[in-house]
Formats: C-alpha cells, structure tokens, sequence
C-alpha cells in the first residue's frame, strides 16, 4: 500500500466531501490541492462511508463507474472505479427527483444487478455473477461530483464515493437468465438530448463489470470486502451522462426491461 497523506489529512478531505454531499455545494478536486495516491484514496471513501454509516444511514450495495468506452473517453478514465450506495440514495420511481440538492447533477441509464447470493473474489467470473443475481432490472443514476466531475482525476472520483447521489429502480424485475444482458437497447432522452447505446456497450456484459467490483473489492487490502446478499449494483452507463438541473424531464426506454420516467425539481 503506498500512502502520501497523513491519518489527519484524509480525515479532513473526507469530512470536506461528506460537507459537500450535506450542503450540495462542489469542492476544488483535492488533487489540485495536494498529491495523493489510489490507496489514499479508497481509504478516504471508506471514511467517508464511515461518516454516513454515523448518522443513521445503512448500506444498500454498490455502483461502478466508467464501465463504457463512451464514459471512460468523456471523463479521460482509463479504467472502471466504484462507490457505495446507502440508503438514502434511492428514489421510488415515479417521484420526482430533487436534482437542485445536488452539487453536479448528471444522469446515466444502466442494468441494476440485485443479488441473492454474495460473491468474494478473487476469480468471480459472469458465469458466477448472474448464478448469484435474482434479478436485474432498468436503472437511472444521478451521479453527483462534489469534486468537478470535468475537472477530477481517477483519485478524487474515488474519494468522493464516485459520485454517488441518487438511483431510480424500475419496478420491473427480471431473471438474468431470460434475457440477453448484452444486446439490451438503451435510449435516454433529457429535455431535448437522446443519447442511444446498448448493454453490451458496458464492459462487453454488464455482469462483467459486477464480476470486476466482487474482484476489486478483494484486491484492496483491508479496506475492500465483497458484495453481500441483498446487494444492488449499478452497472455503469452504457450512454454518456447528460445533465440535468430542475425542470429537466428524463424519459428512457430499456427494451424488455421497460421504461423509466423521471421529473427534476
């Protein structure tokens, strides 16, 4: 593990971002500011966690971002990252979306994985992951940088829990295995954008890329885990990530995944 920053300094980056998230007002990226490292990093989102898990929240699954071509080329990303999602995170579908709380808000359209069994790496495989998925279903993300998500290296997206701000969960809810996870259409329209692309766009399967999170979360050392029973996990967008501010209207379609609605306040 190499480390740059002292115990009190990532204490005080994480308190910054949870300050961020609480008020909806962005931060400088802490890389402008300072040098750090990935293992900083994921030990700064780990307390960060830590500082939502004490005020009451409780832990619902994961996220991955940048898991497409086209979001790794928006953002300069050579590679996925990850964040935790809490329950506070999670919207019901048909309710509006408060996108003025948030500091930058962007939406994504992806395929949510809701597990029935925990996967541990290393070695978990696609075959592995859709044994353990119950279900899978169409899901929107508002990914919200408090760290200027054009302006942030790899290292803060991670600090900053990869942005994790709001999730829309379809009510329609289907077996992995009655579908094919990789040739899903995808369209998201925002007011008047329309971004298409297609579930394979992620990482080649999207249950790819949960199999690459049960495997990341093993690698770091003492401070990773893995995904537990019960868990939902984001995908990643197969769409570049279009934003959005109050007033804004989403309407997107998952082929036989359905359709998910969403109005901004």
């Amino acid at each position: 593990m190499t480390l740059l920053l002292t115990d009190e300094q990532r204490r005080r980056m994480a308190e910054r971002l949870y300050e961020a998230k609480l008020t909806g007002r962005g931060i400088v990226p802490p890389s402008e500011e300072m040098e750090y490292t990935f293992d900083d990093a994921y030990i700064v989102r780990r307390l960060l966690v830590d500082l939502m898990l004490a005020d009451g929240r409780t832990t619902k699954g994961h996220k991955i971002g940048f898991t497409s071509e086209a979001m790794q080329k928006m953002y300069g990303m050579t590679g996925p990252d990850f964040g935790q999602l809490l329950d506070d995170v999670f919207v019901p579908v048909g309710a509006p979306v408060p996108a003025s709380t948030l500091a930058d808000a962007r939406v994504e359209a992806e395929i949510a994985f809701v597990l029935g069994e925990s996967l541990r790496g290393p070695g978990v495989t696609v075959a592995d992951v859709l044994a353990a998925t119950t279900s899978v279903c169409a899901a929107i993300e508002v990914i919200d940088s408090r760290v200027g998500a054009m302006r942030a290296k790899a290292v803060d997206s991670i600090a900053d829990n990869a942005g994790a701000g709001k999730v829309v969960l379809s009510d329609l809810r289907v077996g992995p295995h009655d579908l094919d996870l990789t040739t899903i259409p995808i369209e998201m329209r925002v007011d008047a954008e329309v971004q298409r692309g297609v579930s394979g766009d992620v990482m080649g399967n999207p249950a790819a890329a949960v199999a690459w999170l049960a495997n990341k979360l093993h690698a770091i050392d003492g401070i990773g885990g893995w995904l537990e029973a019960g868990d939902i996990v984001m995908s990643g967008s197969a769409v570049r990530s279009v934003a959005v501010g109050a007033g804004s209207r989403l309407s997107a379609s998952f082929g036989p995944l359905g359709a998910i609605d969403i109005d901004f306040t």
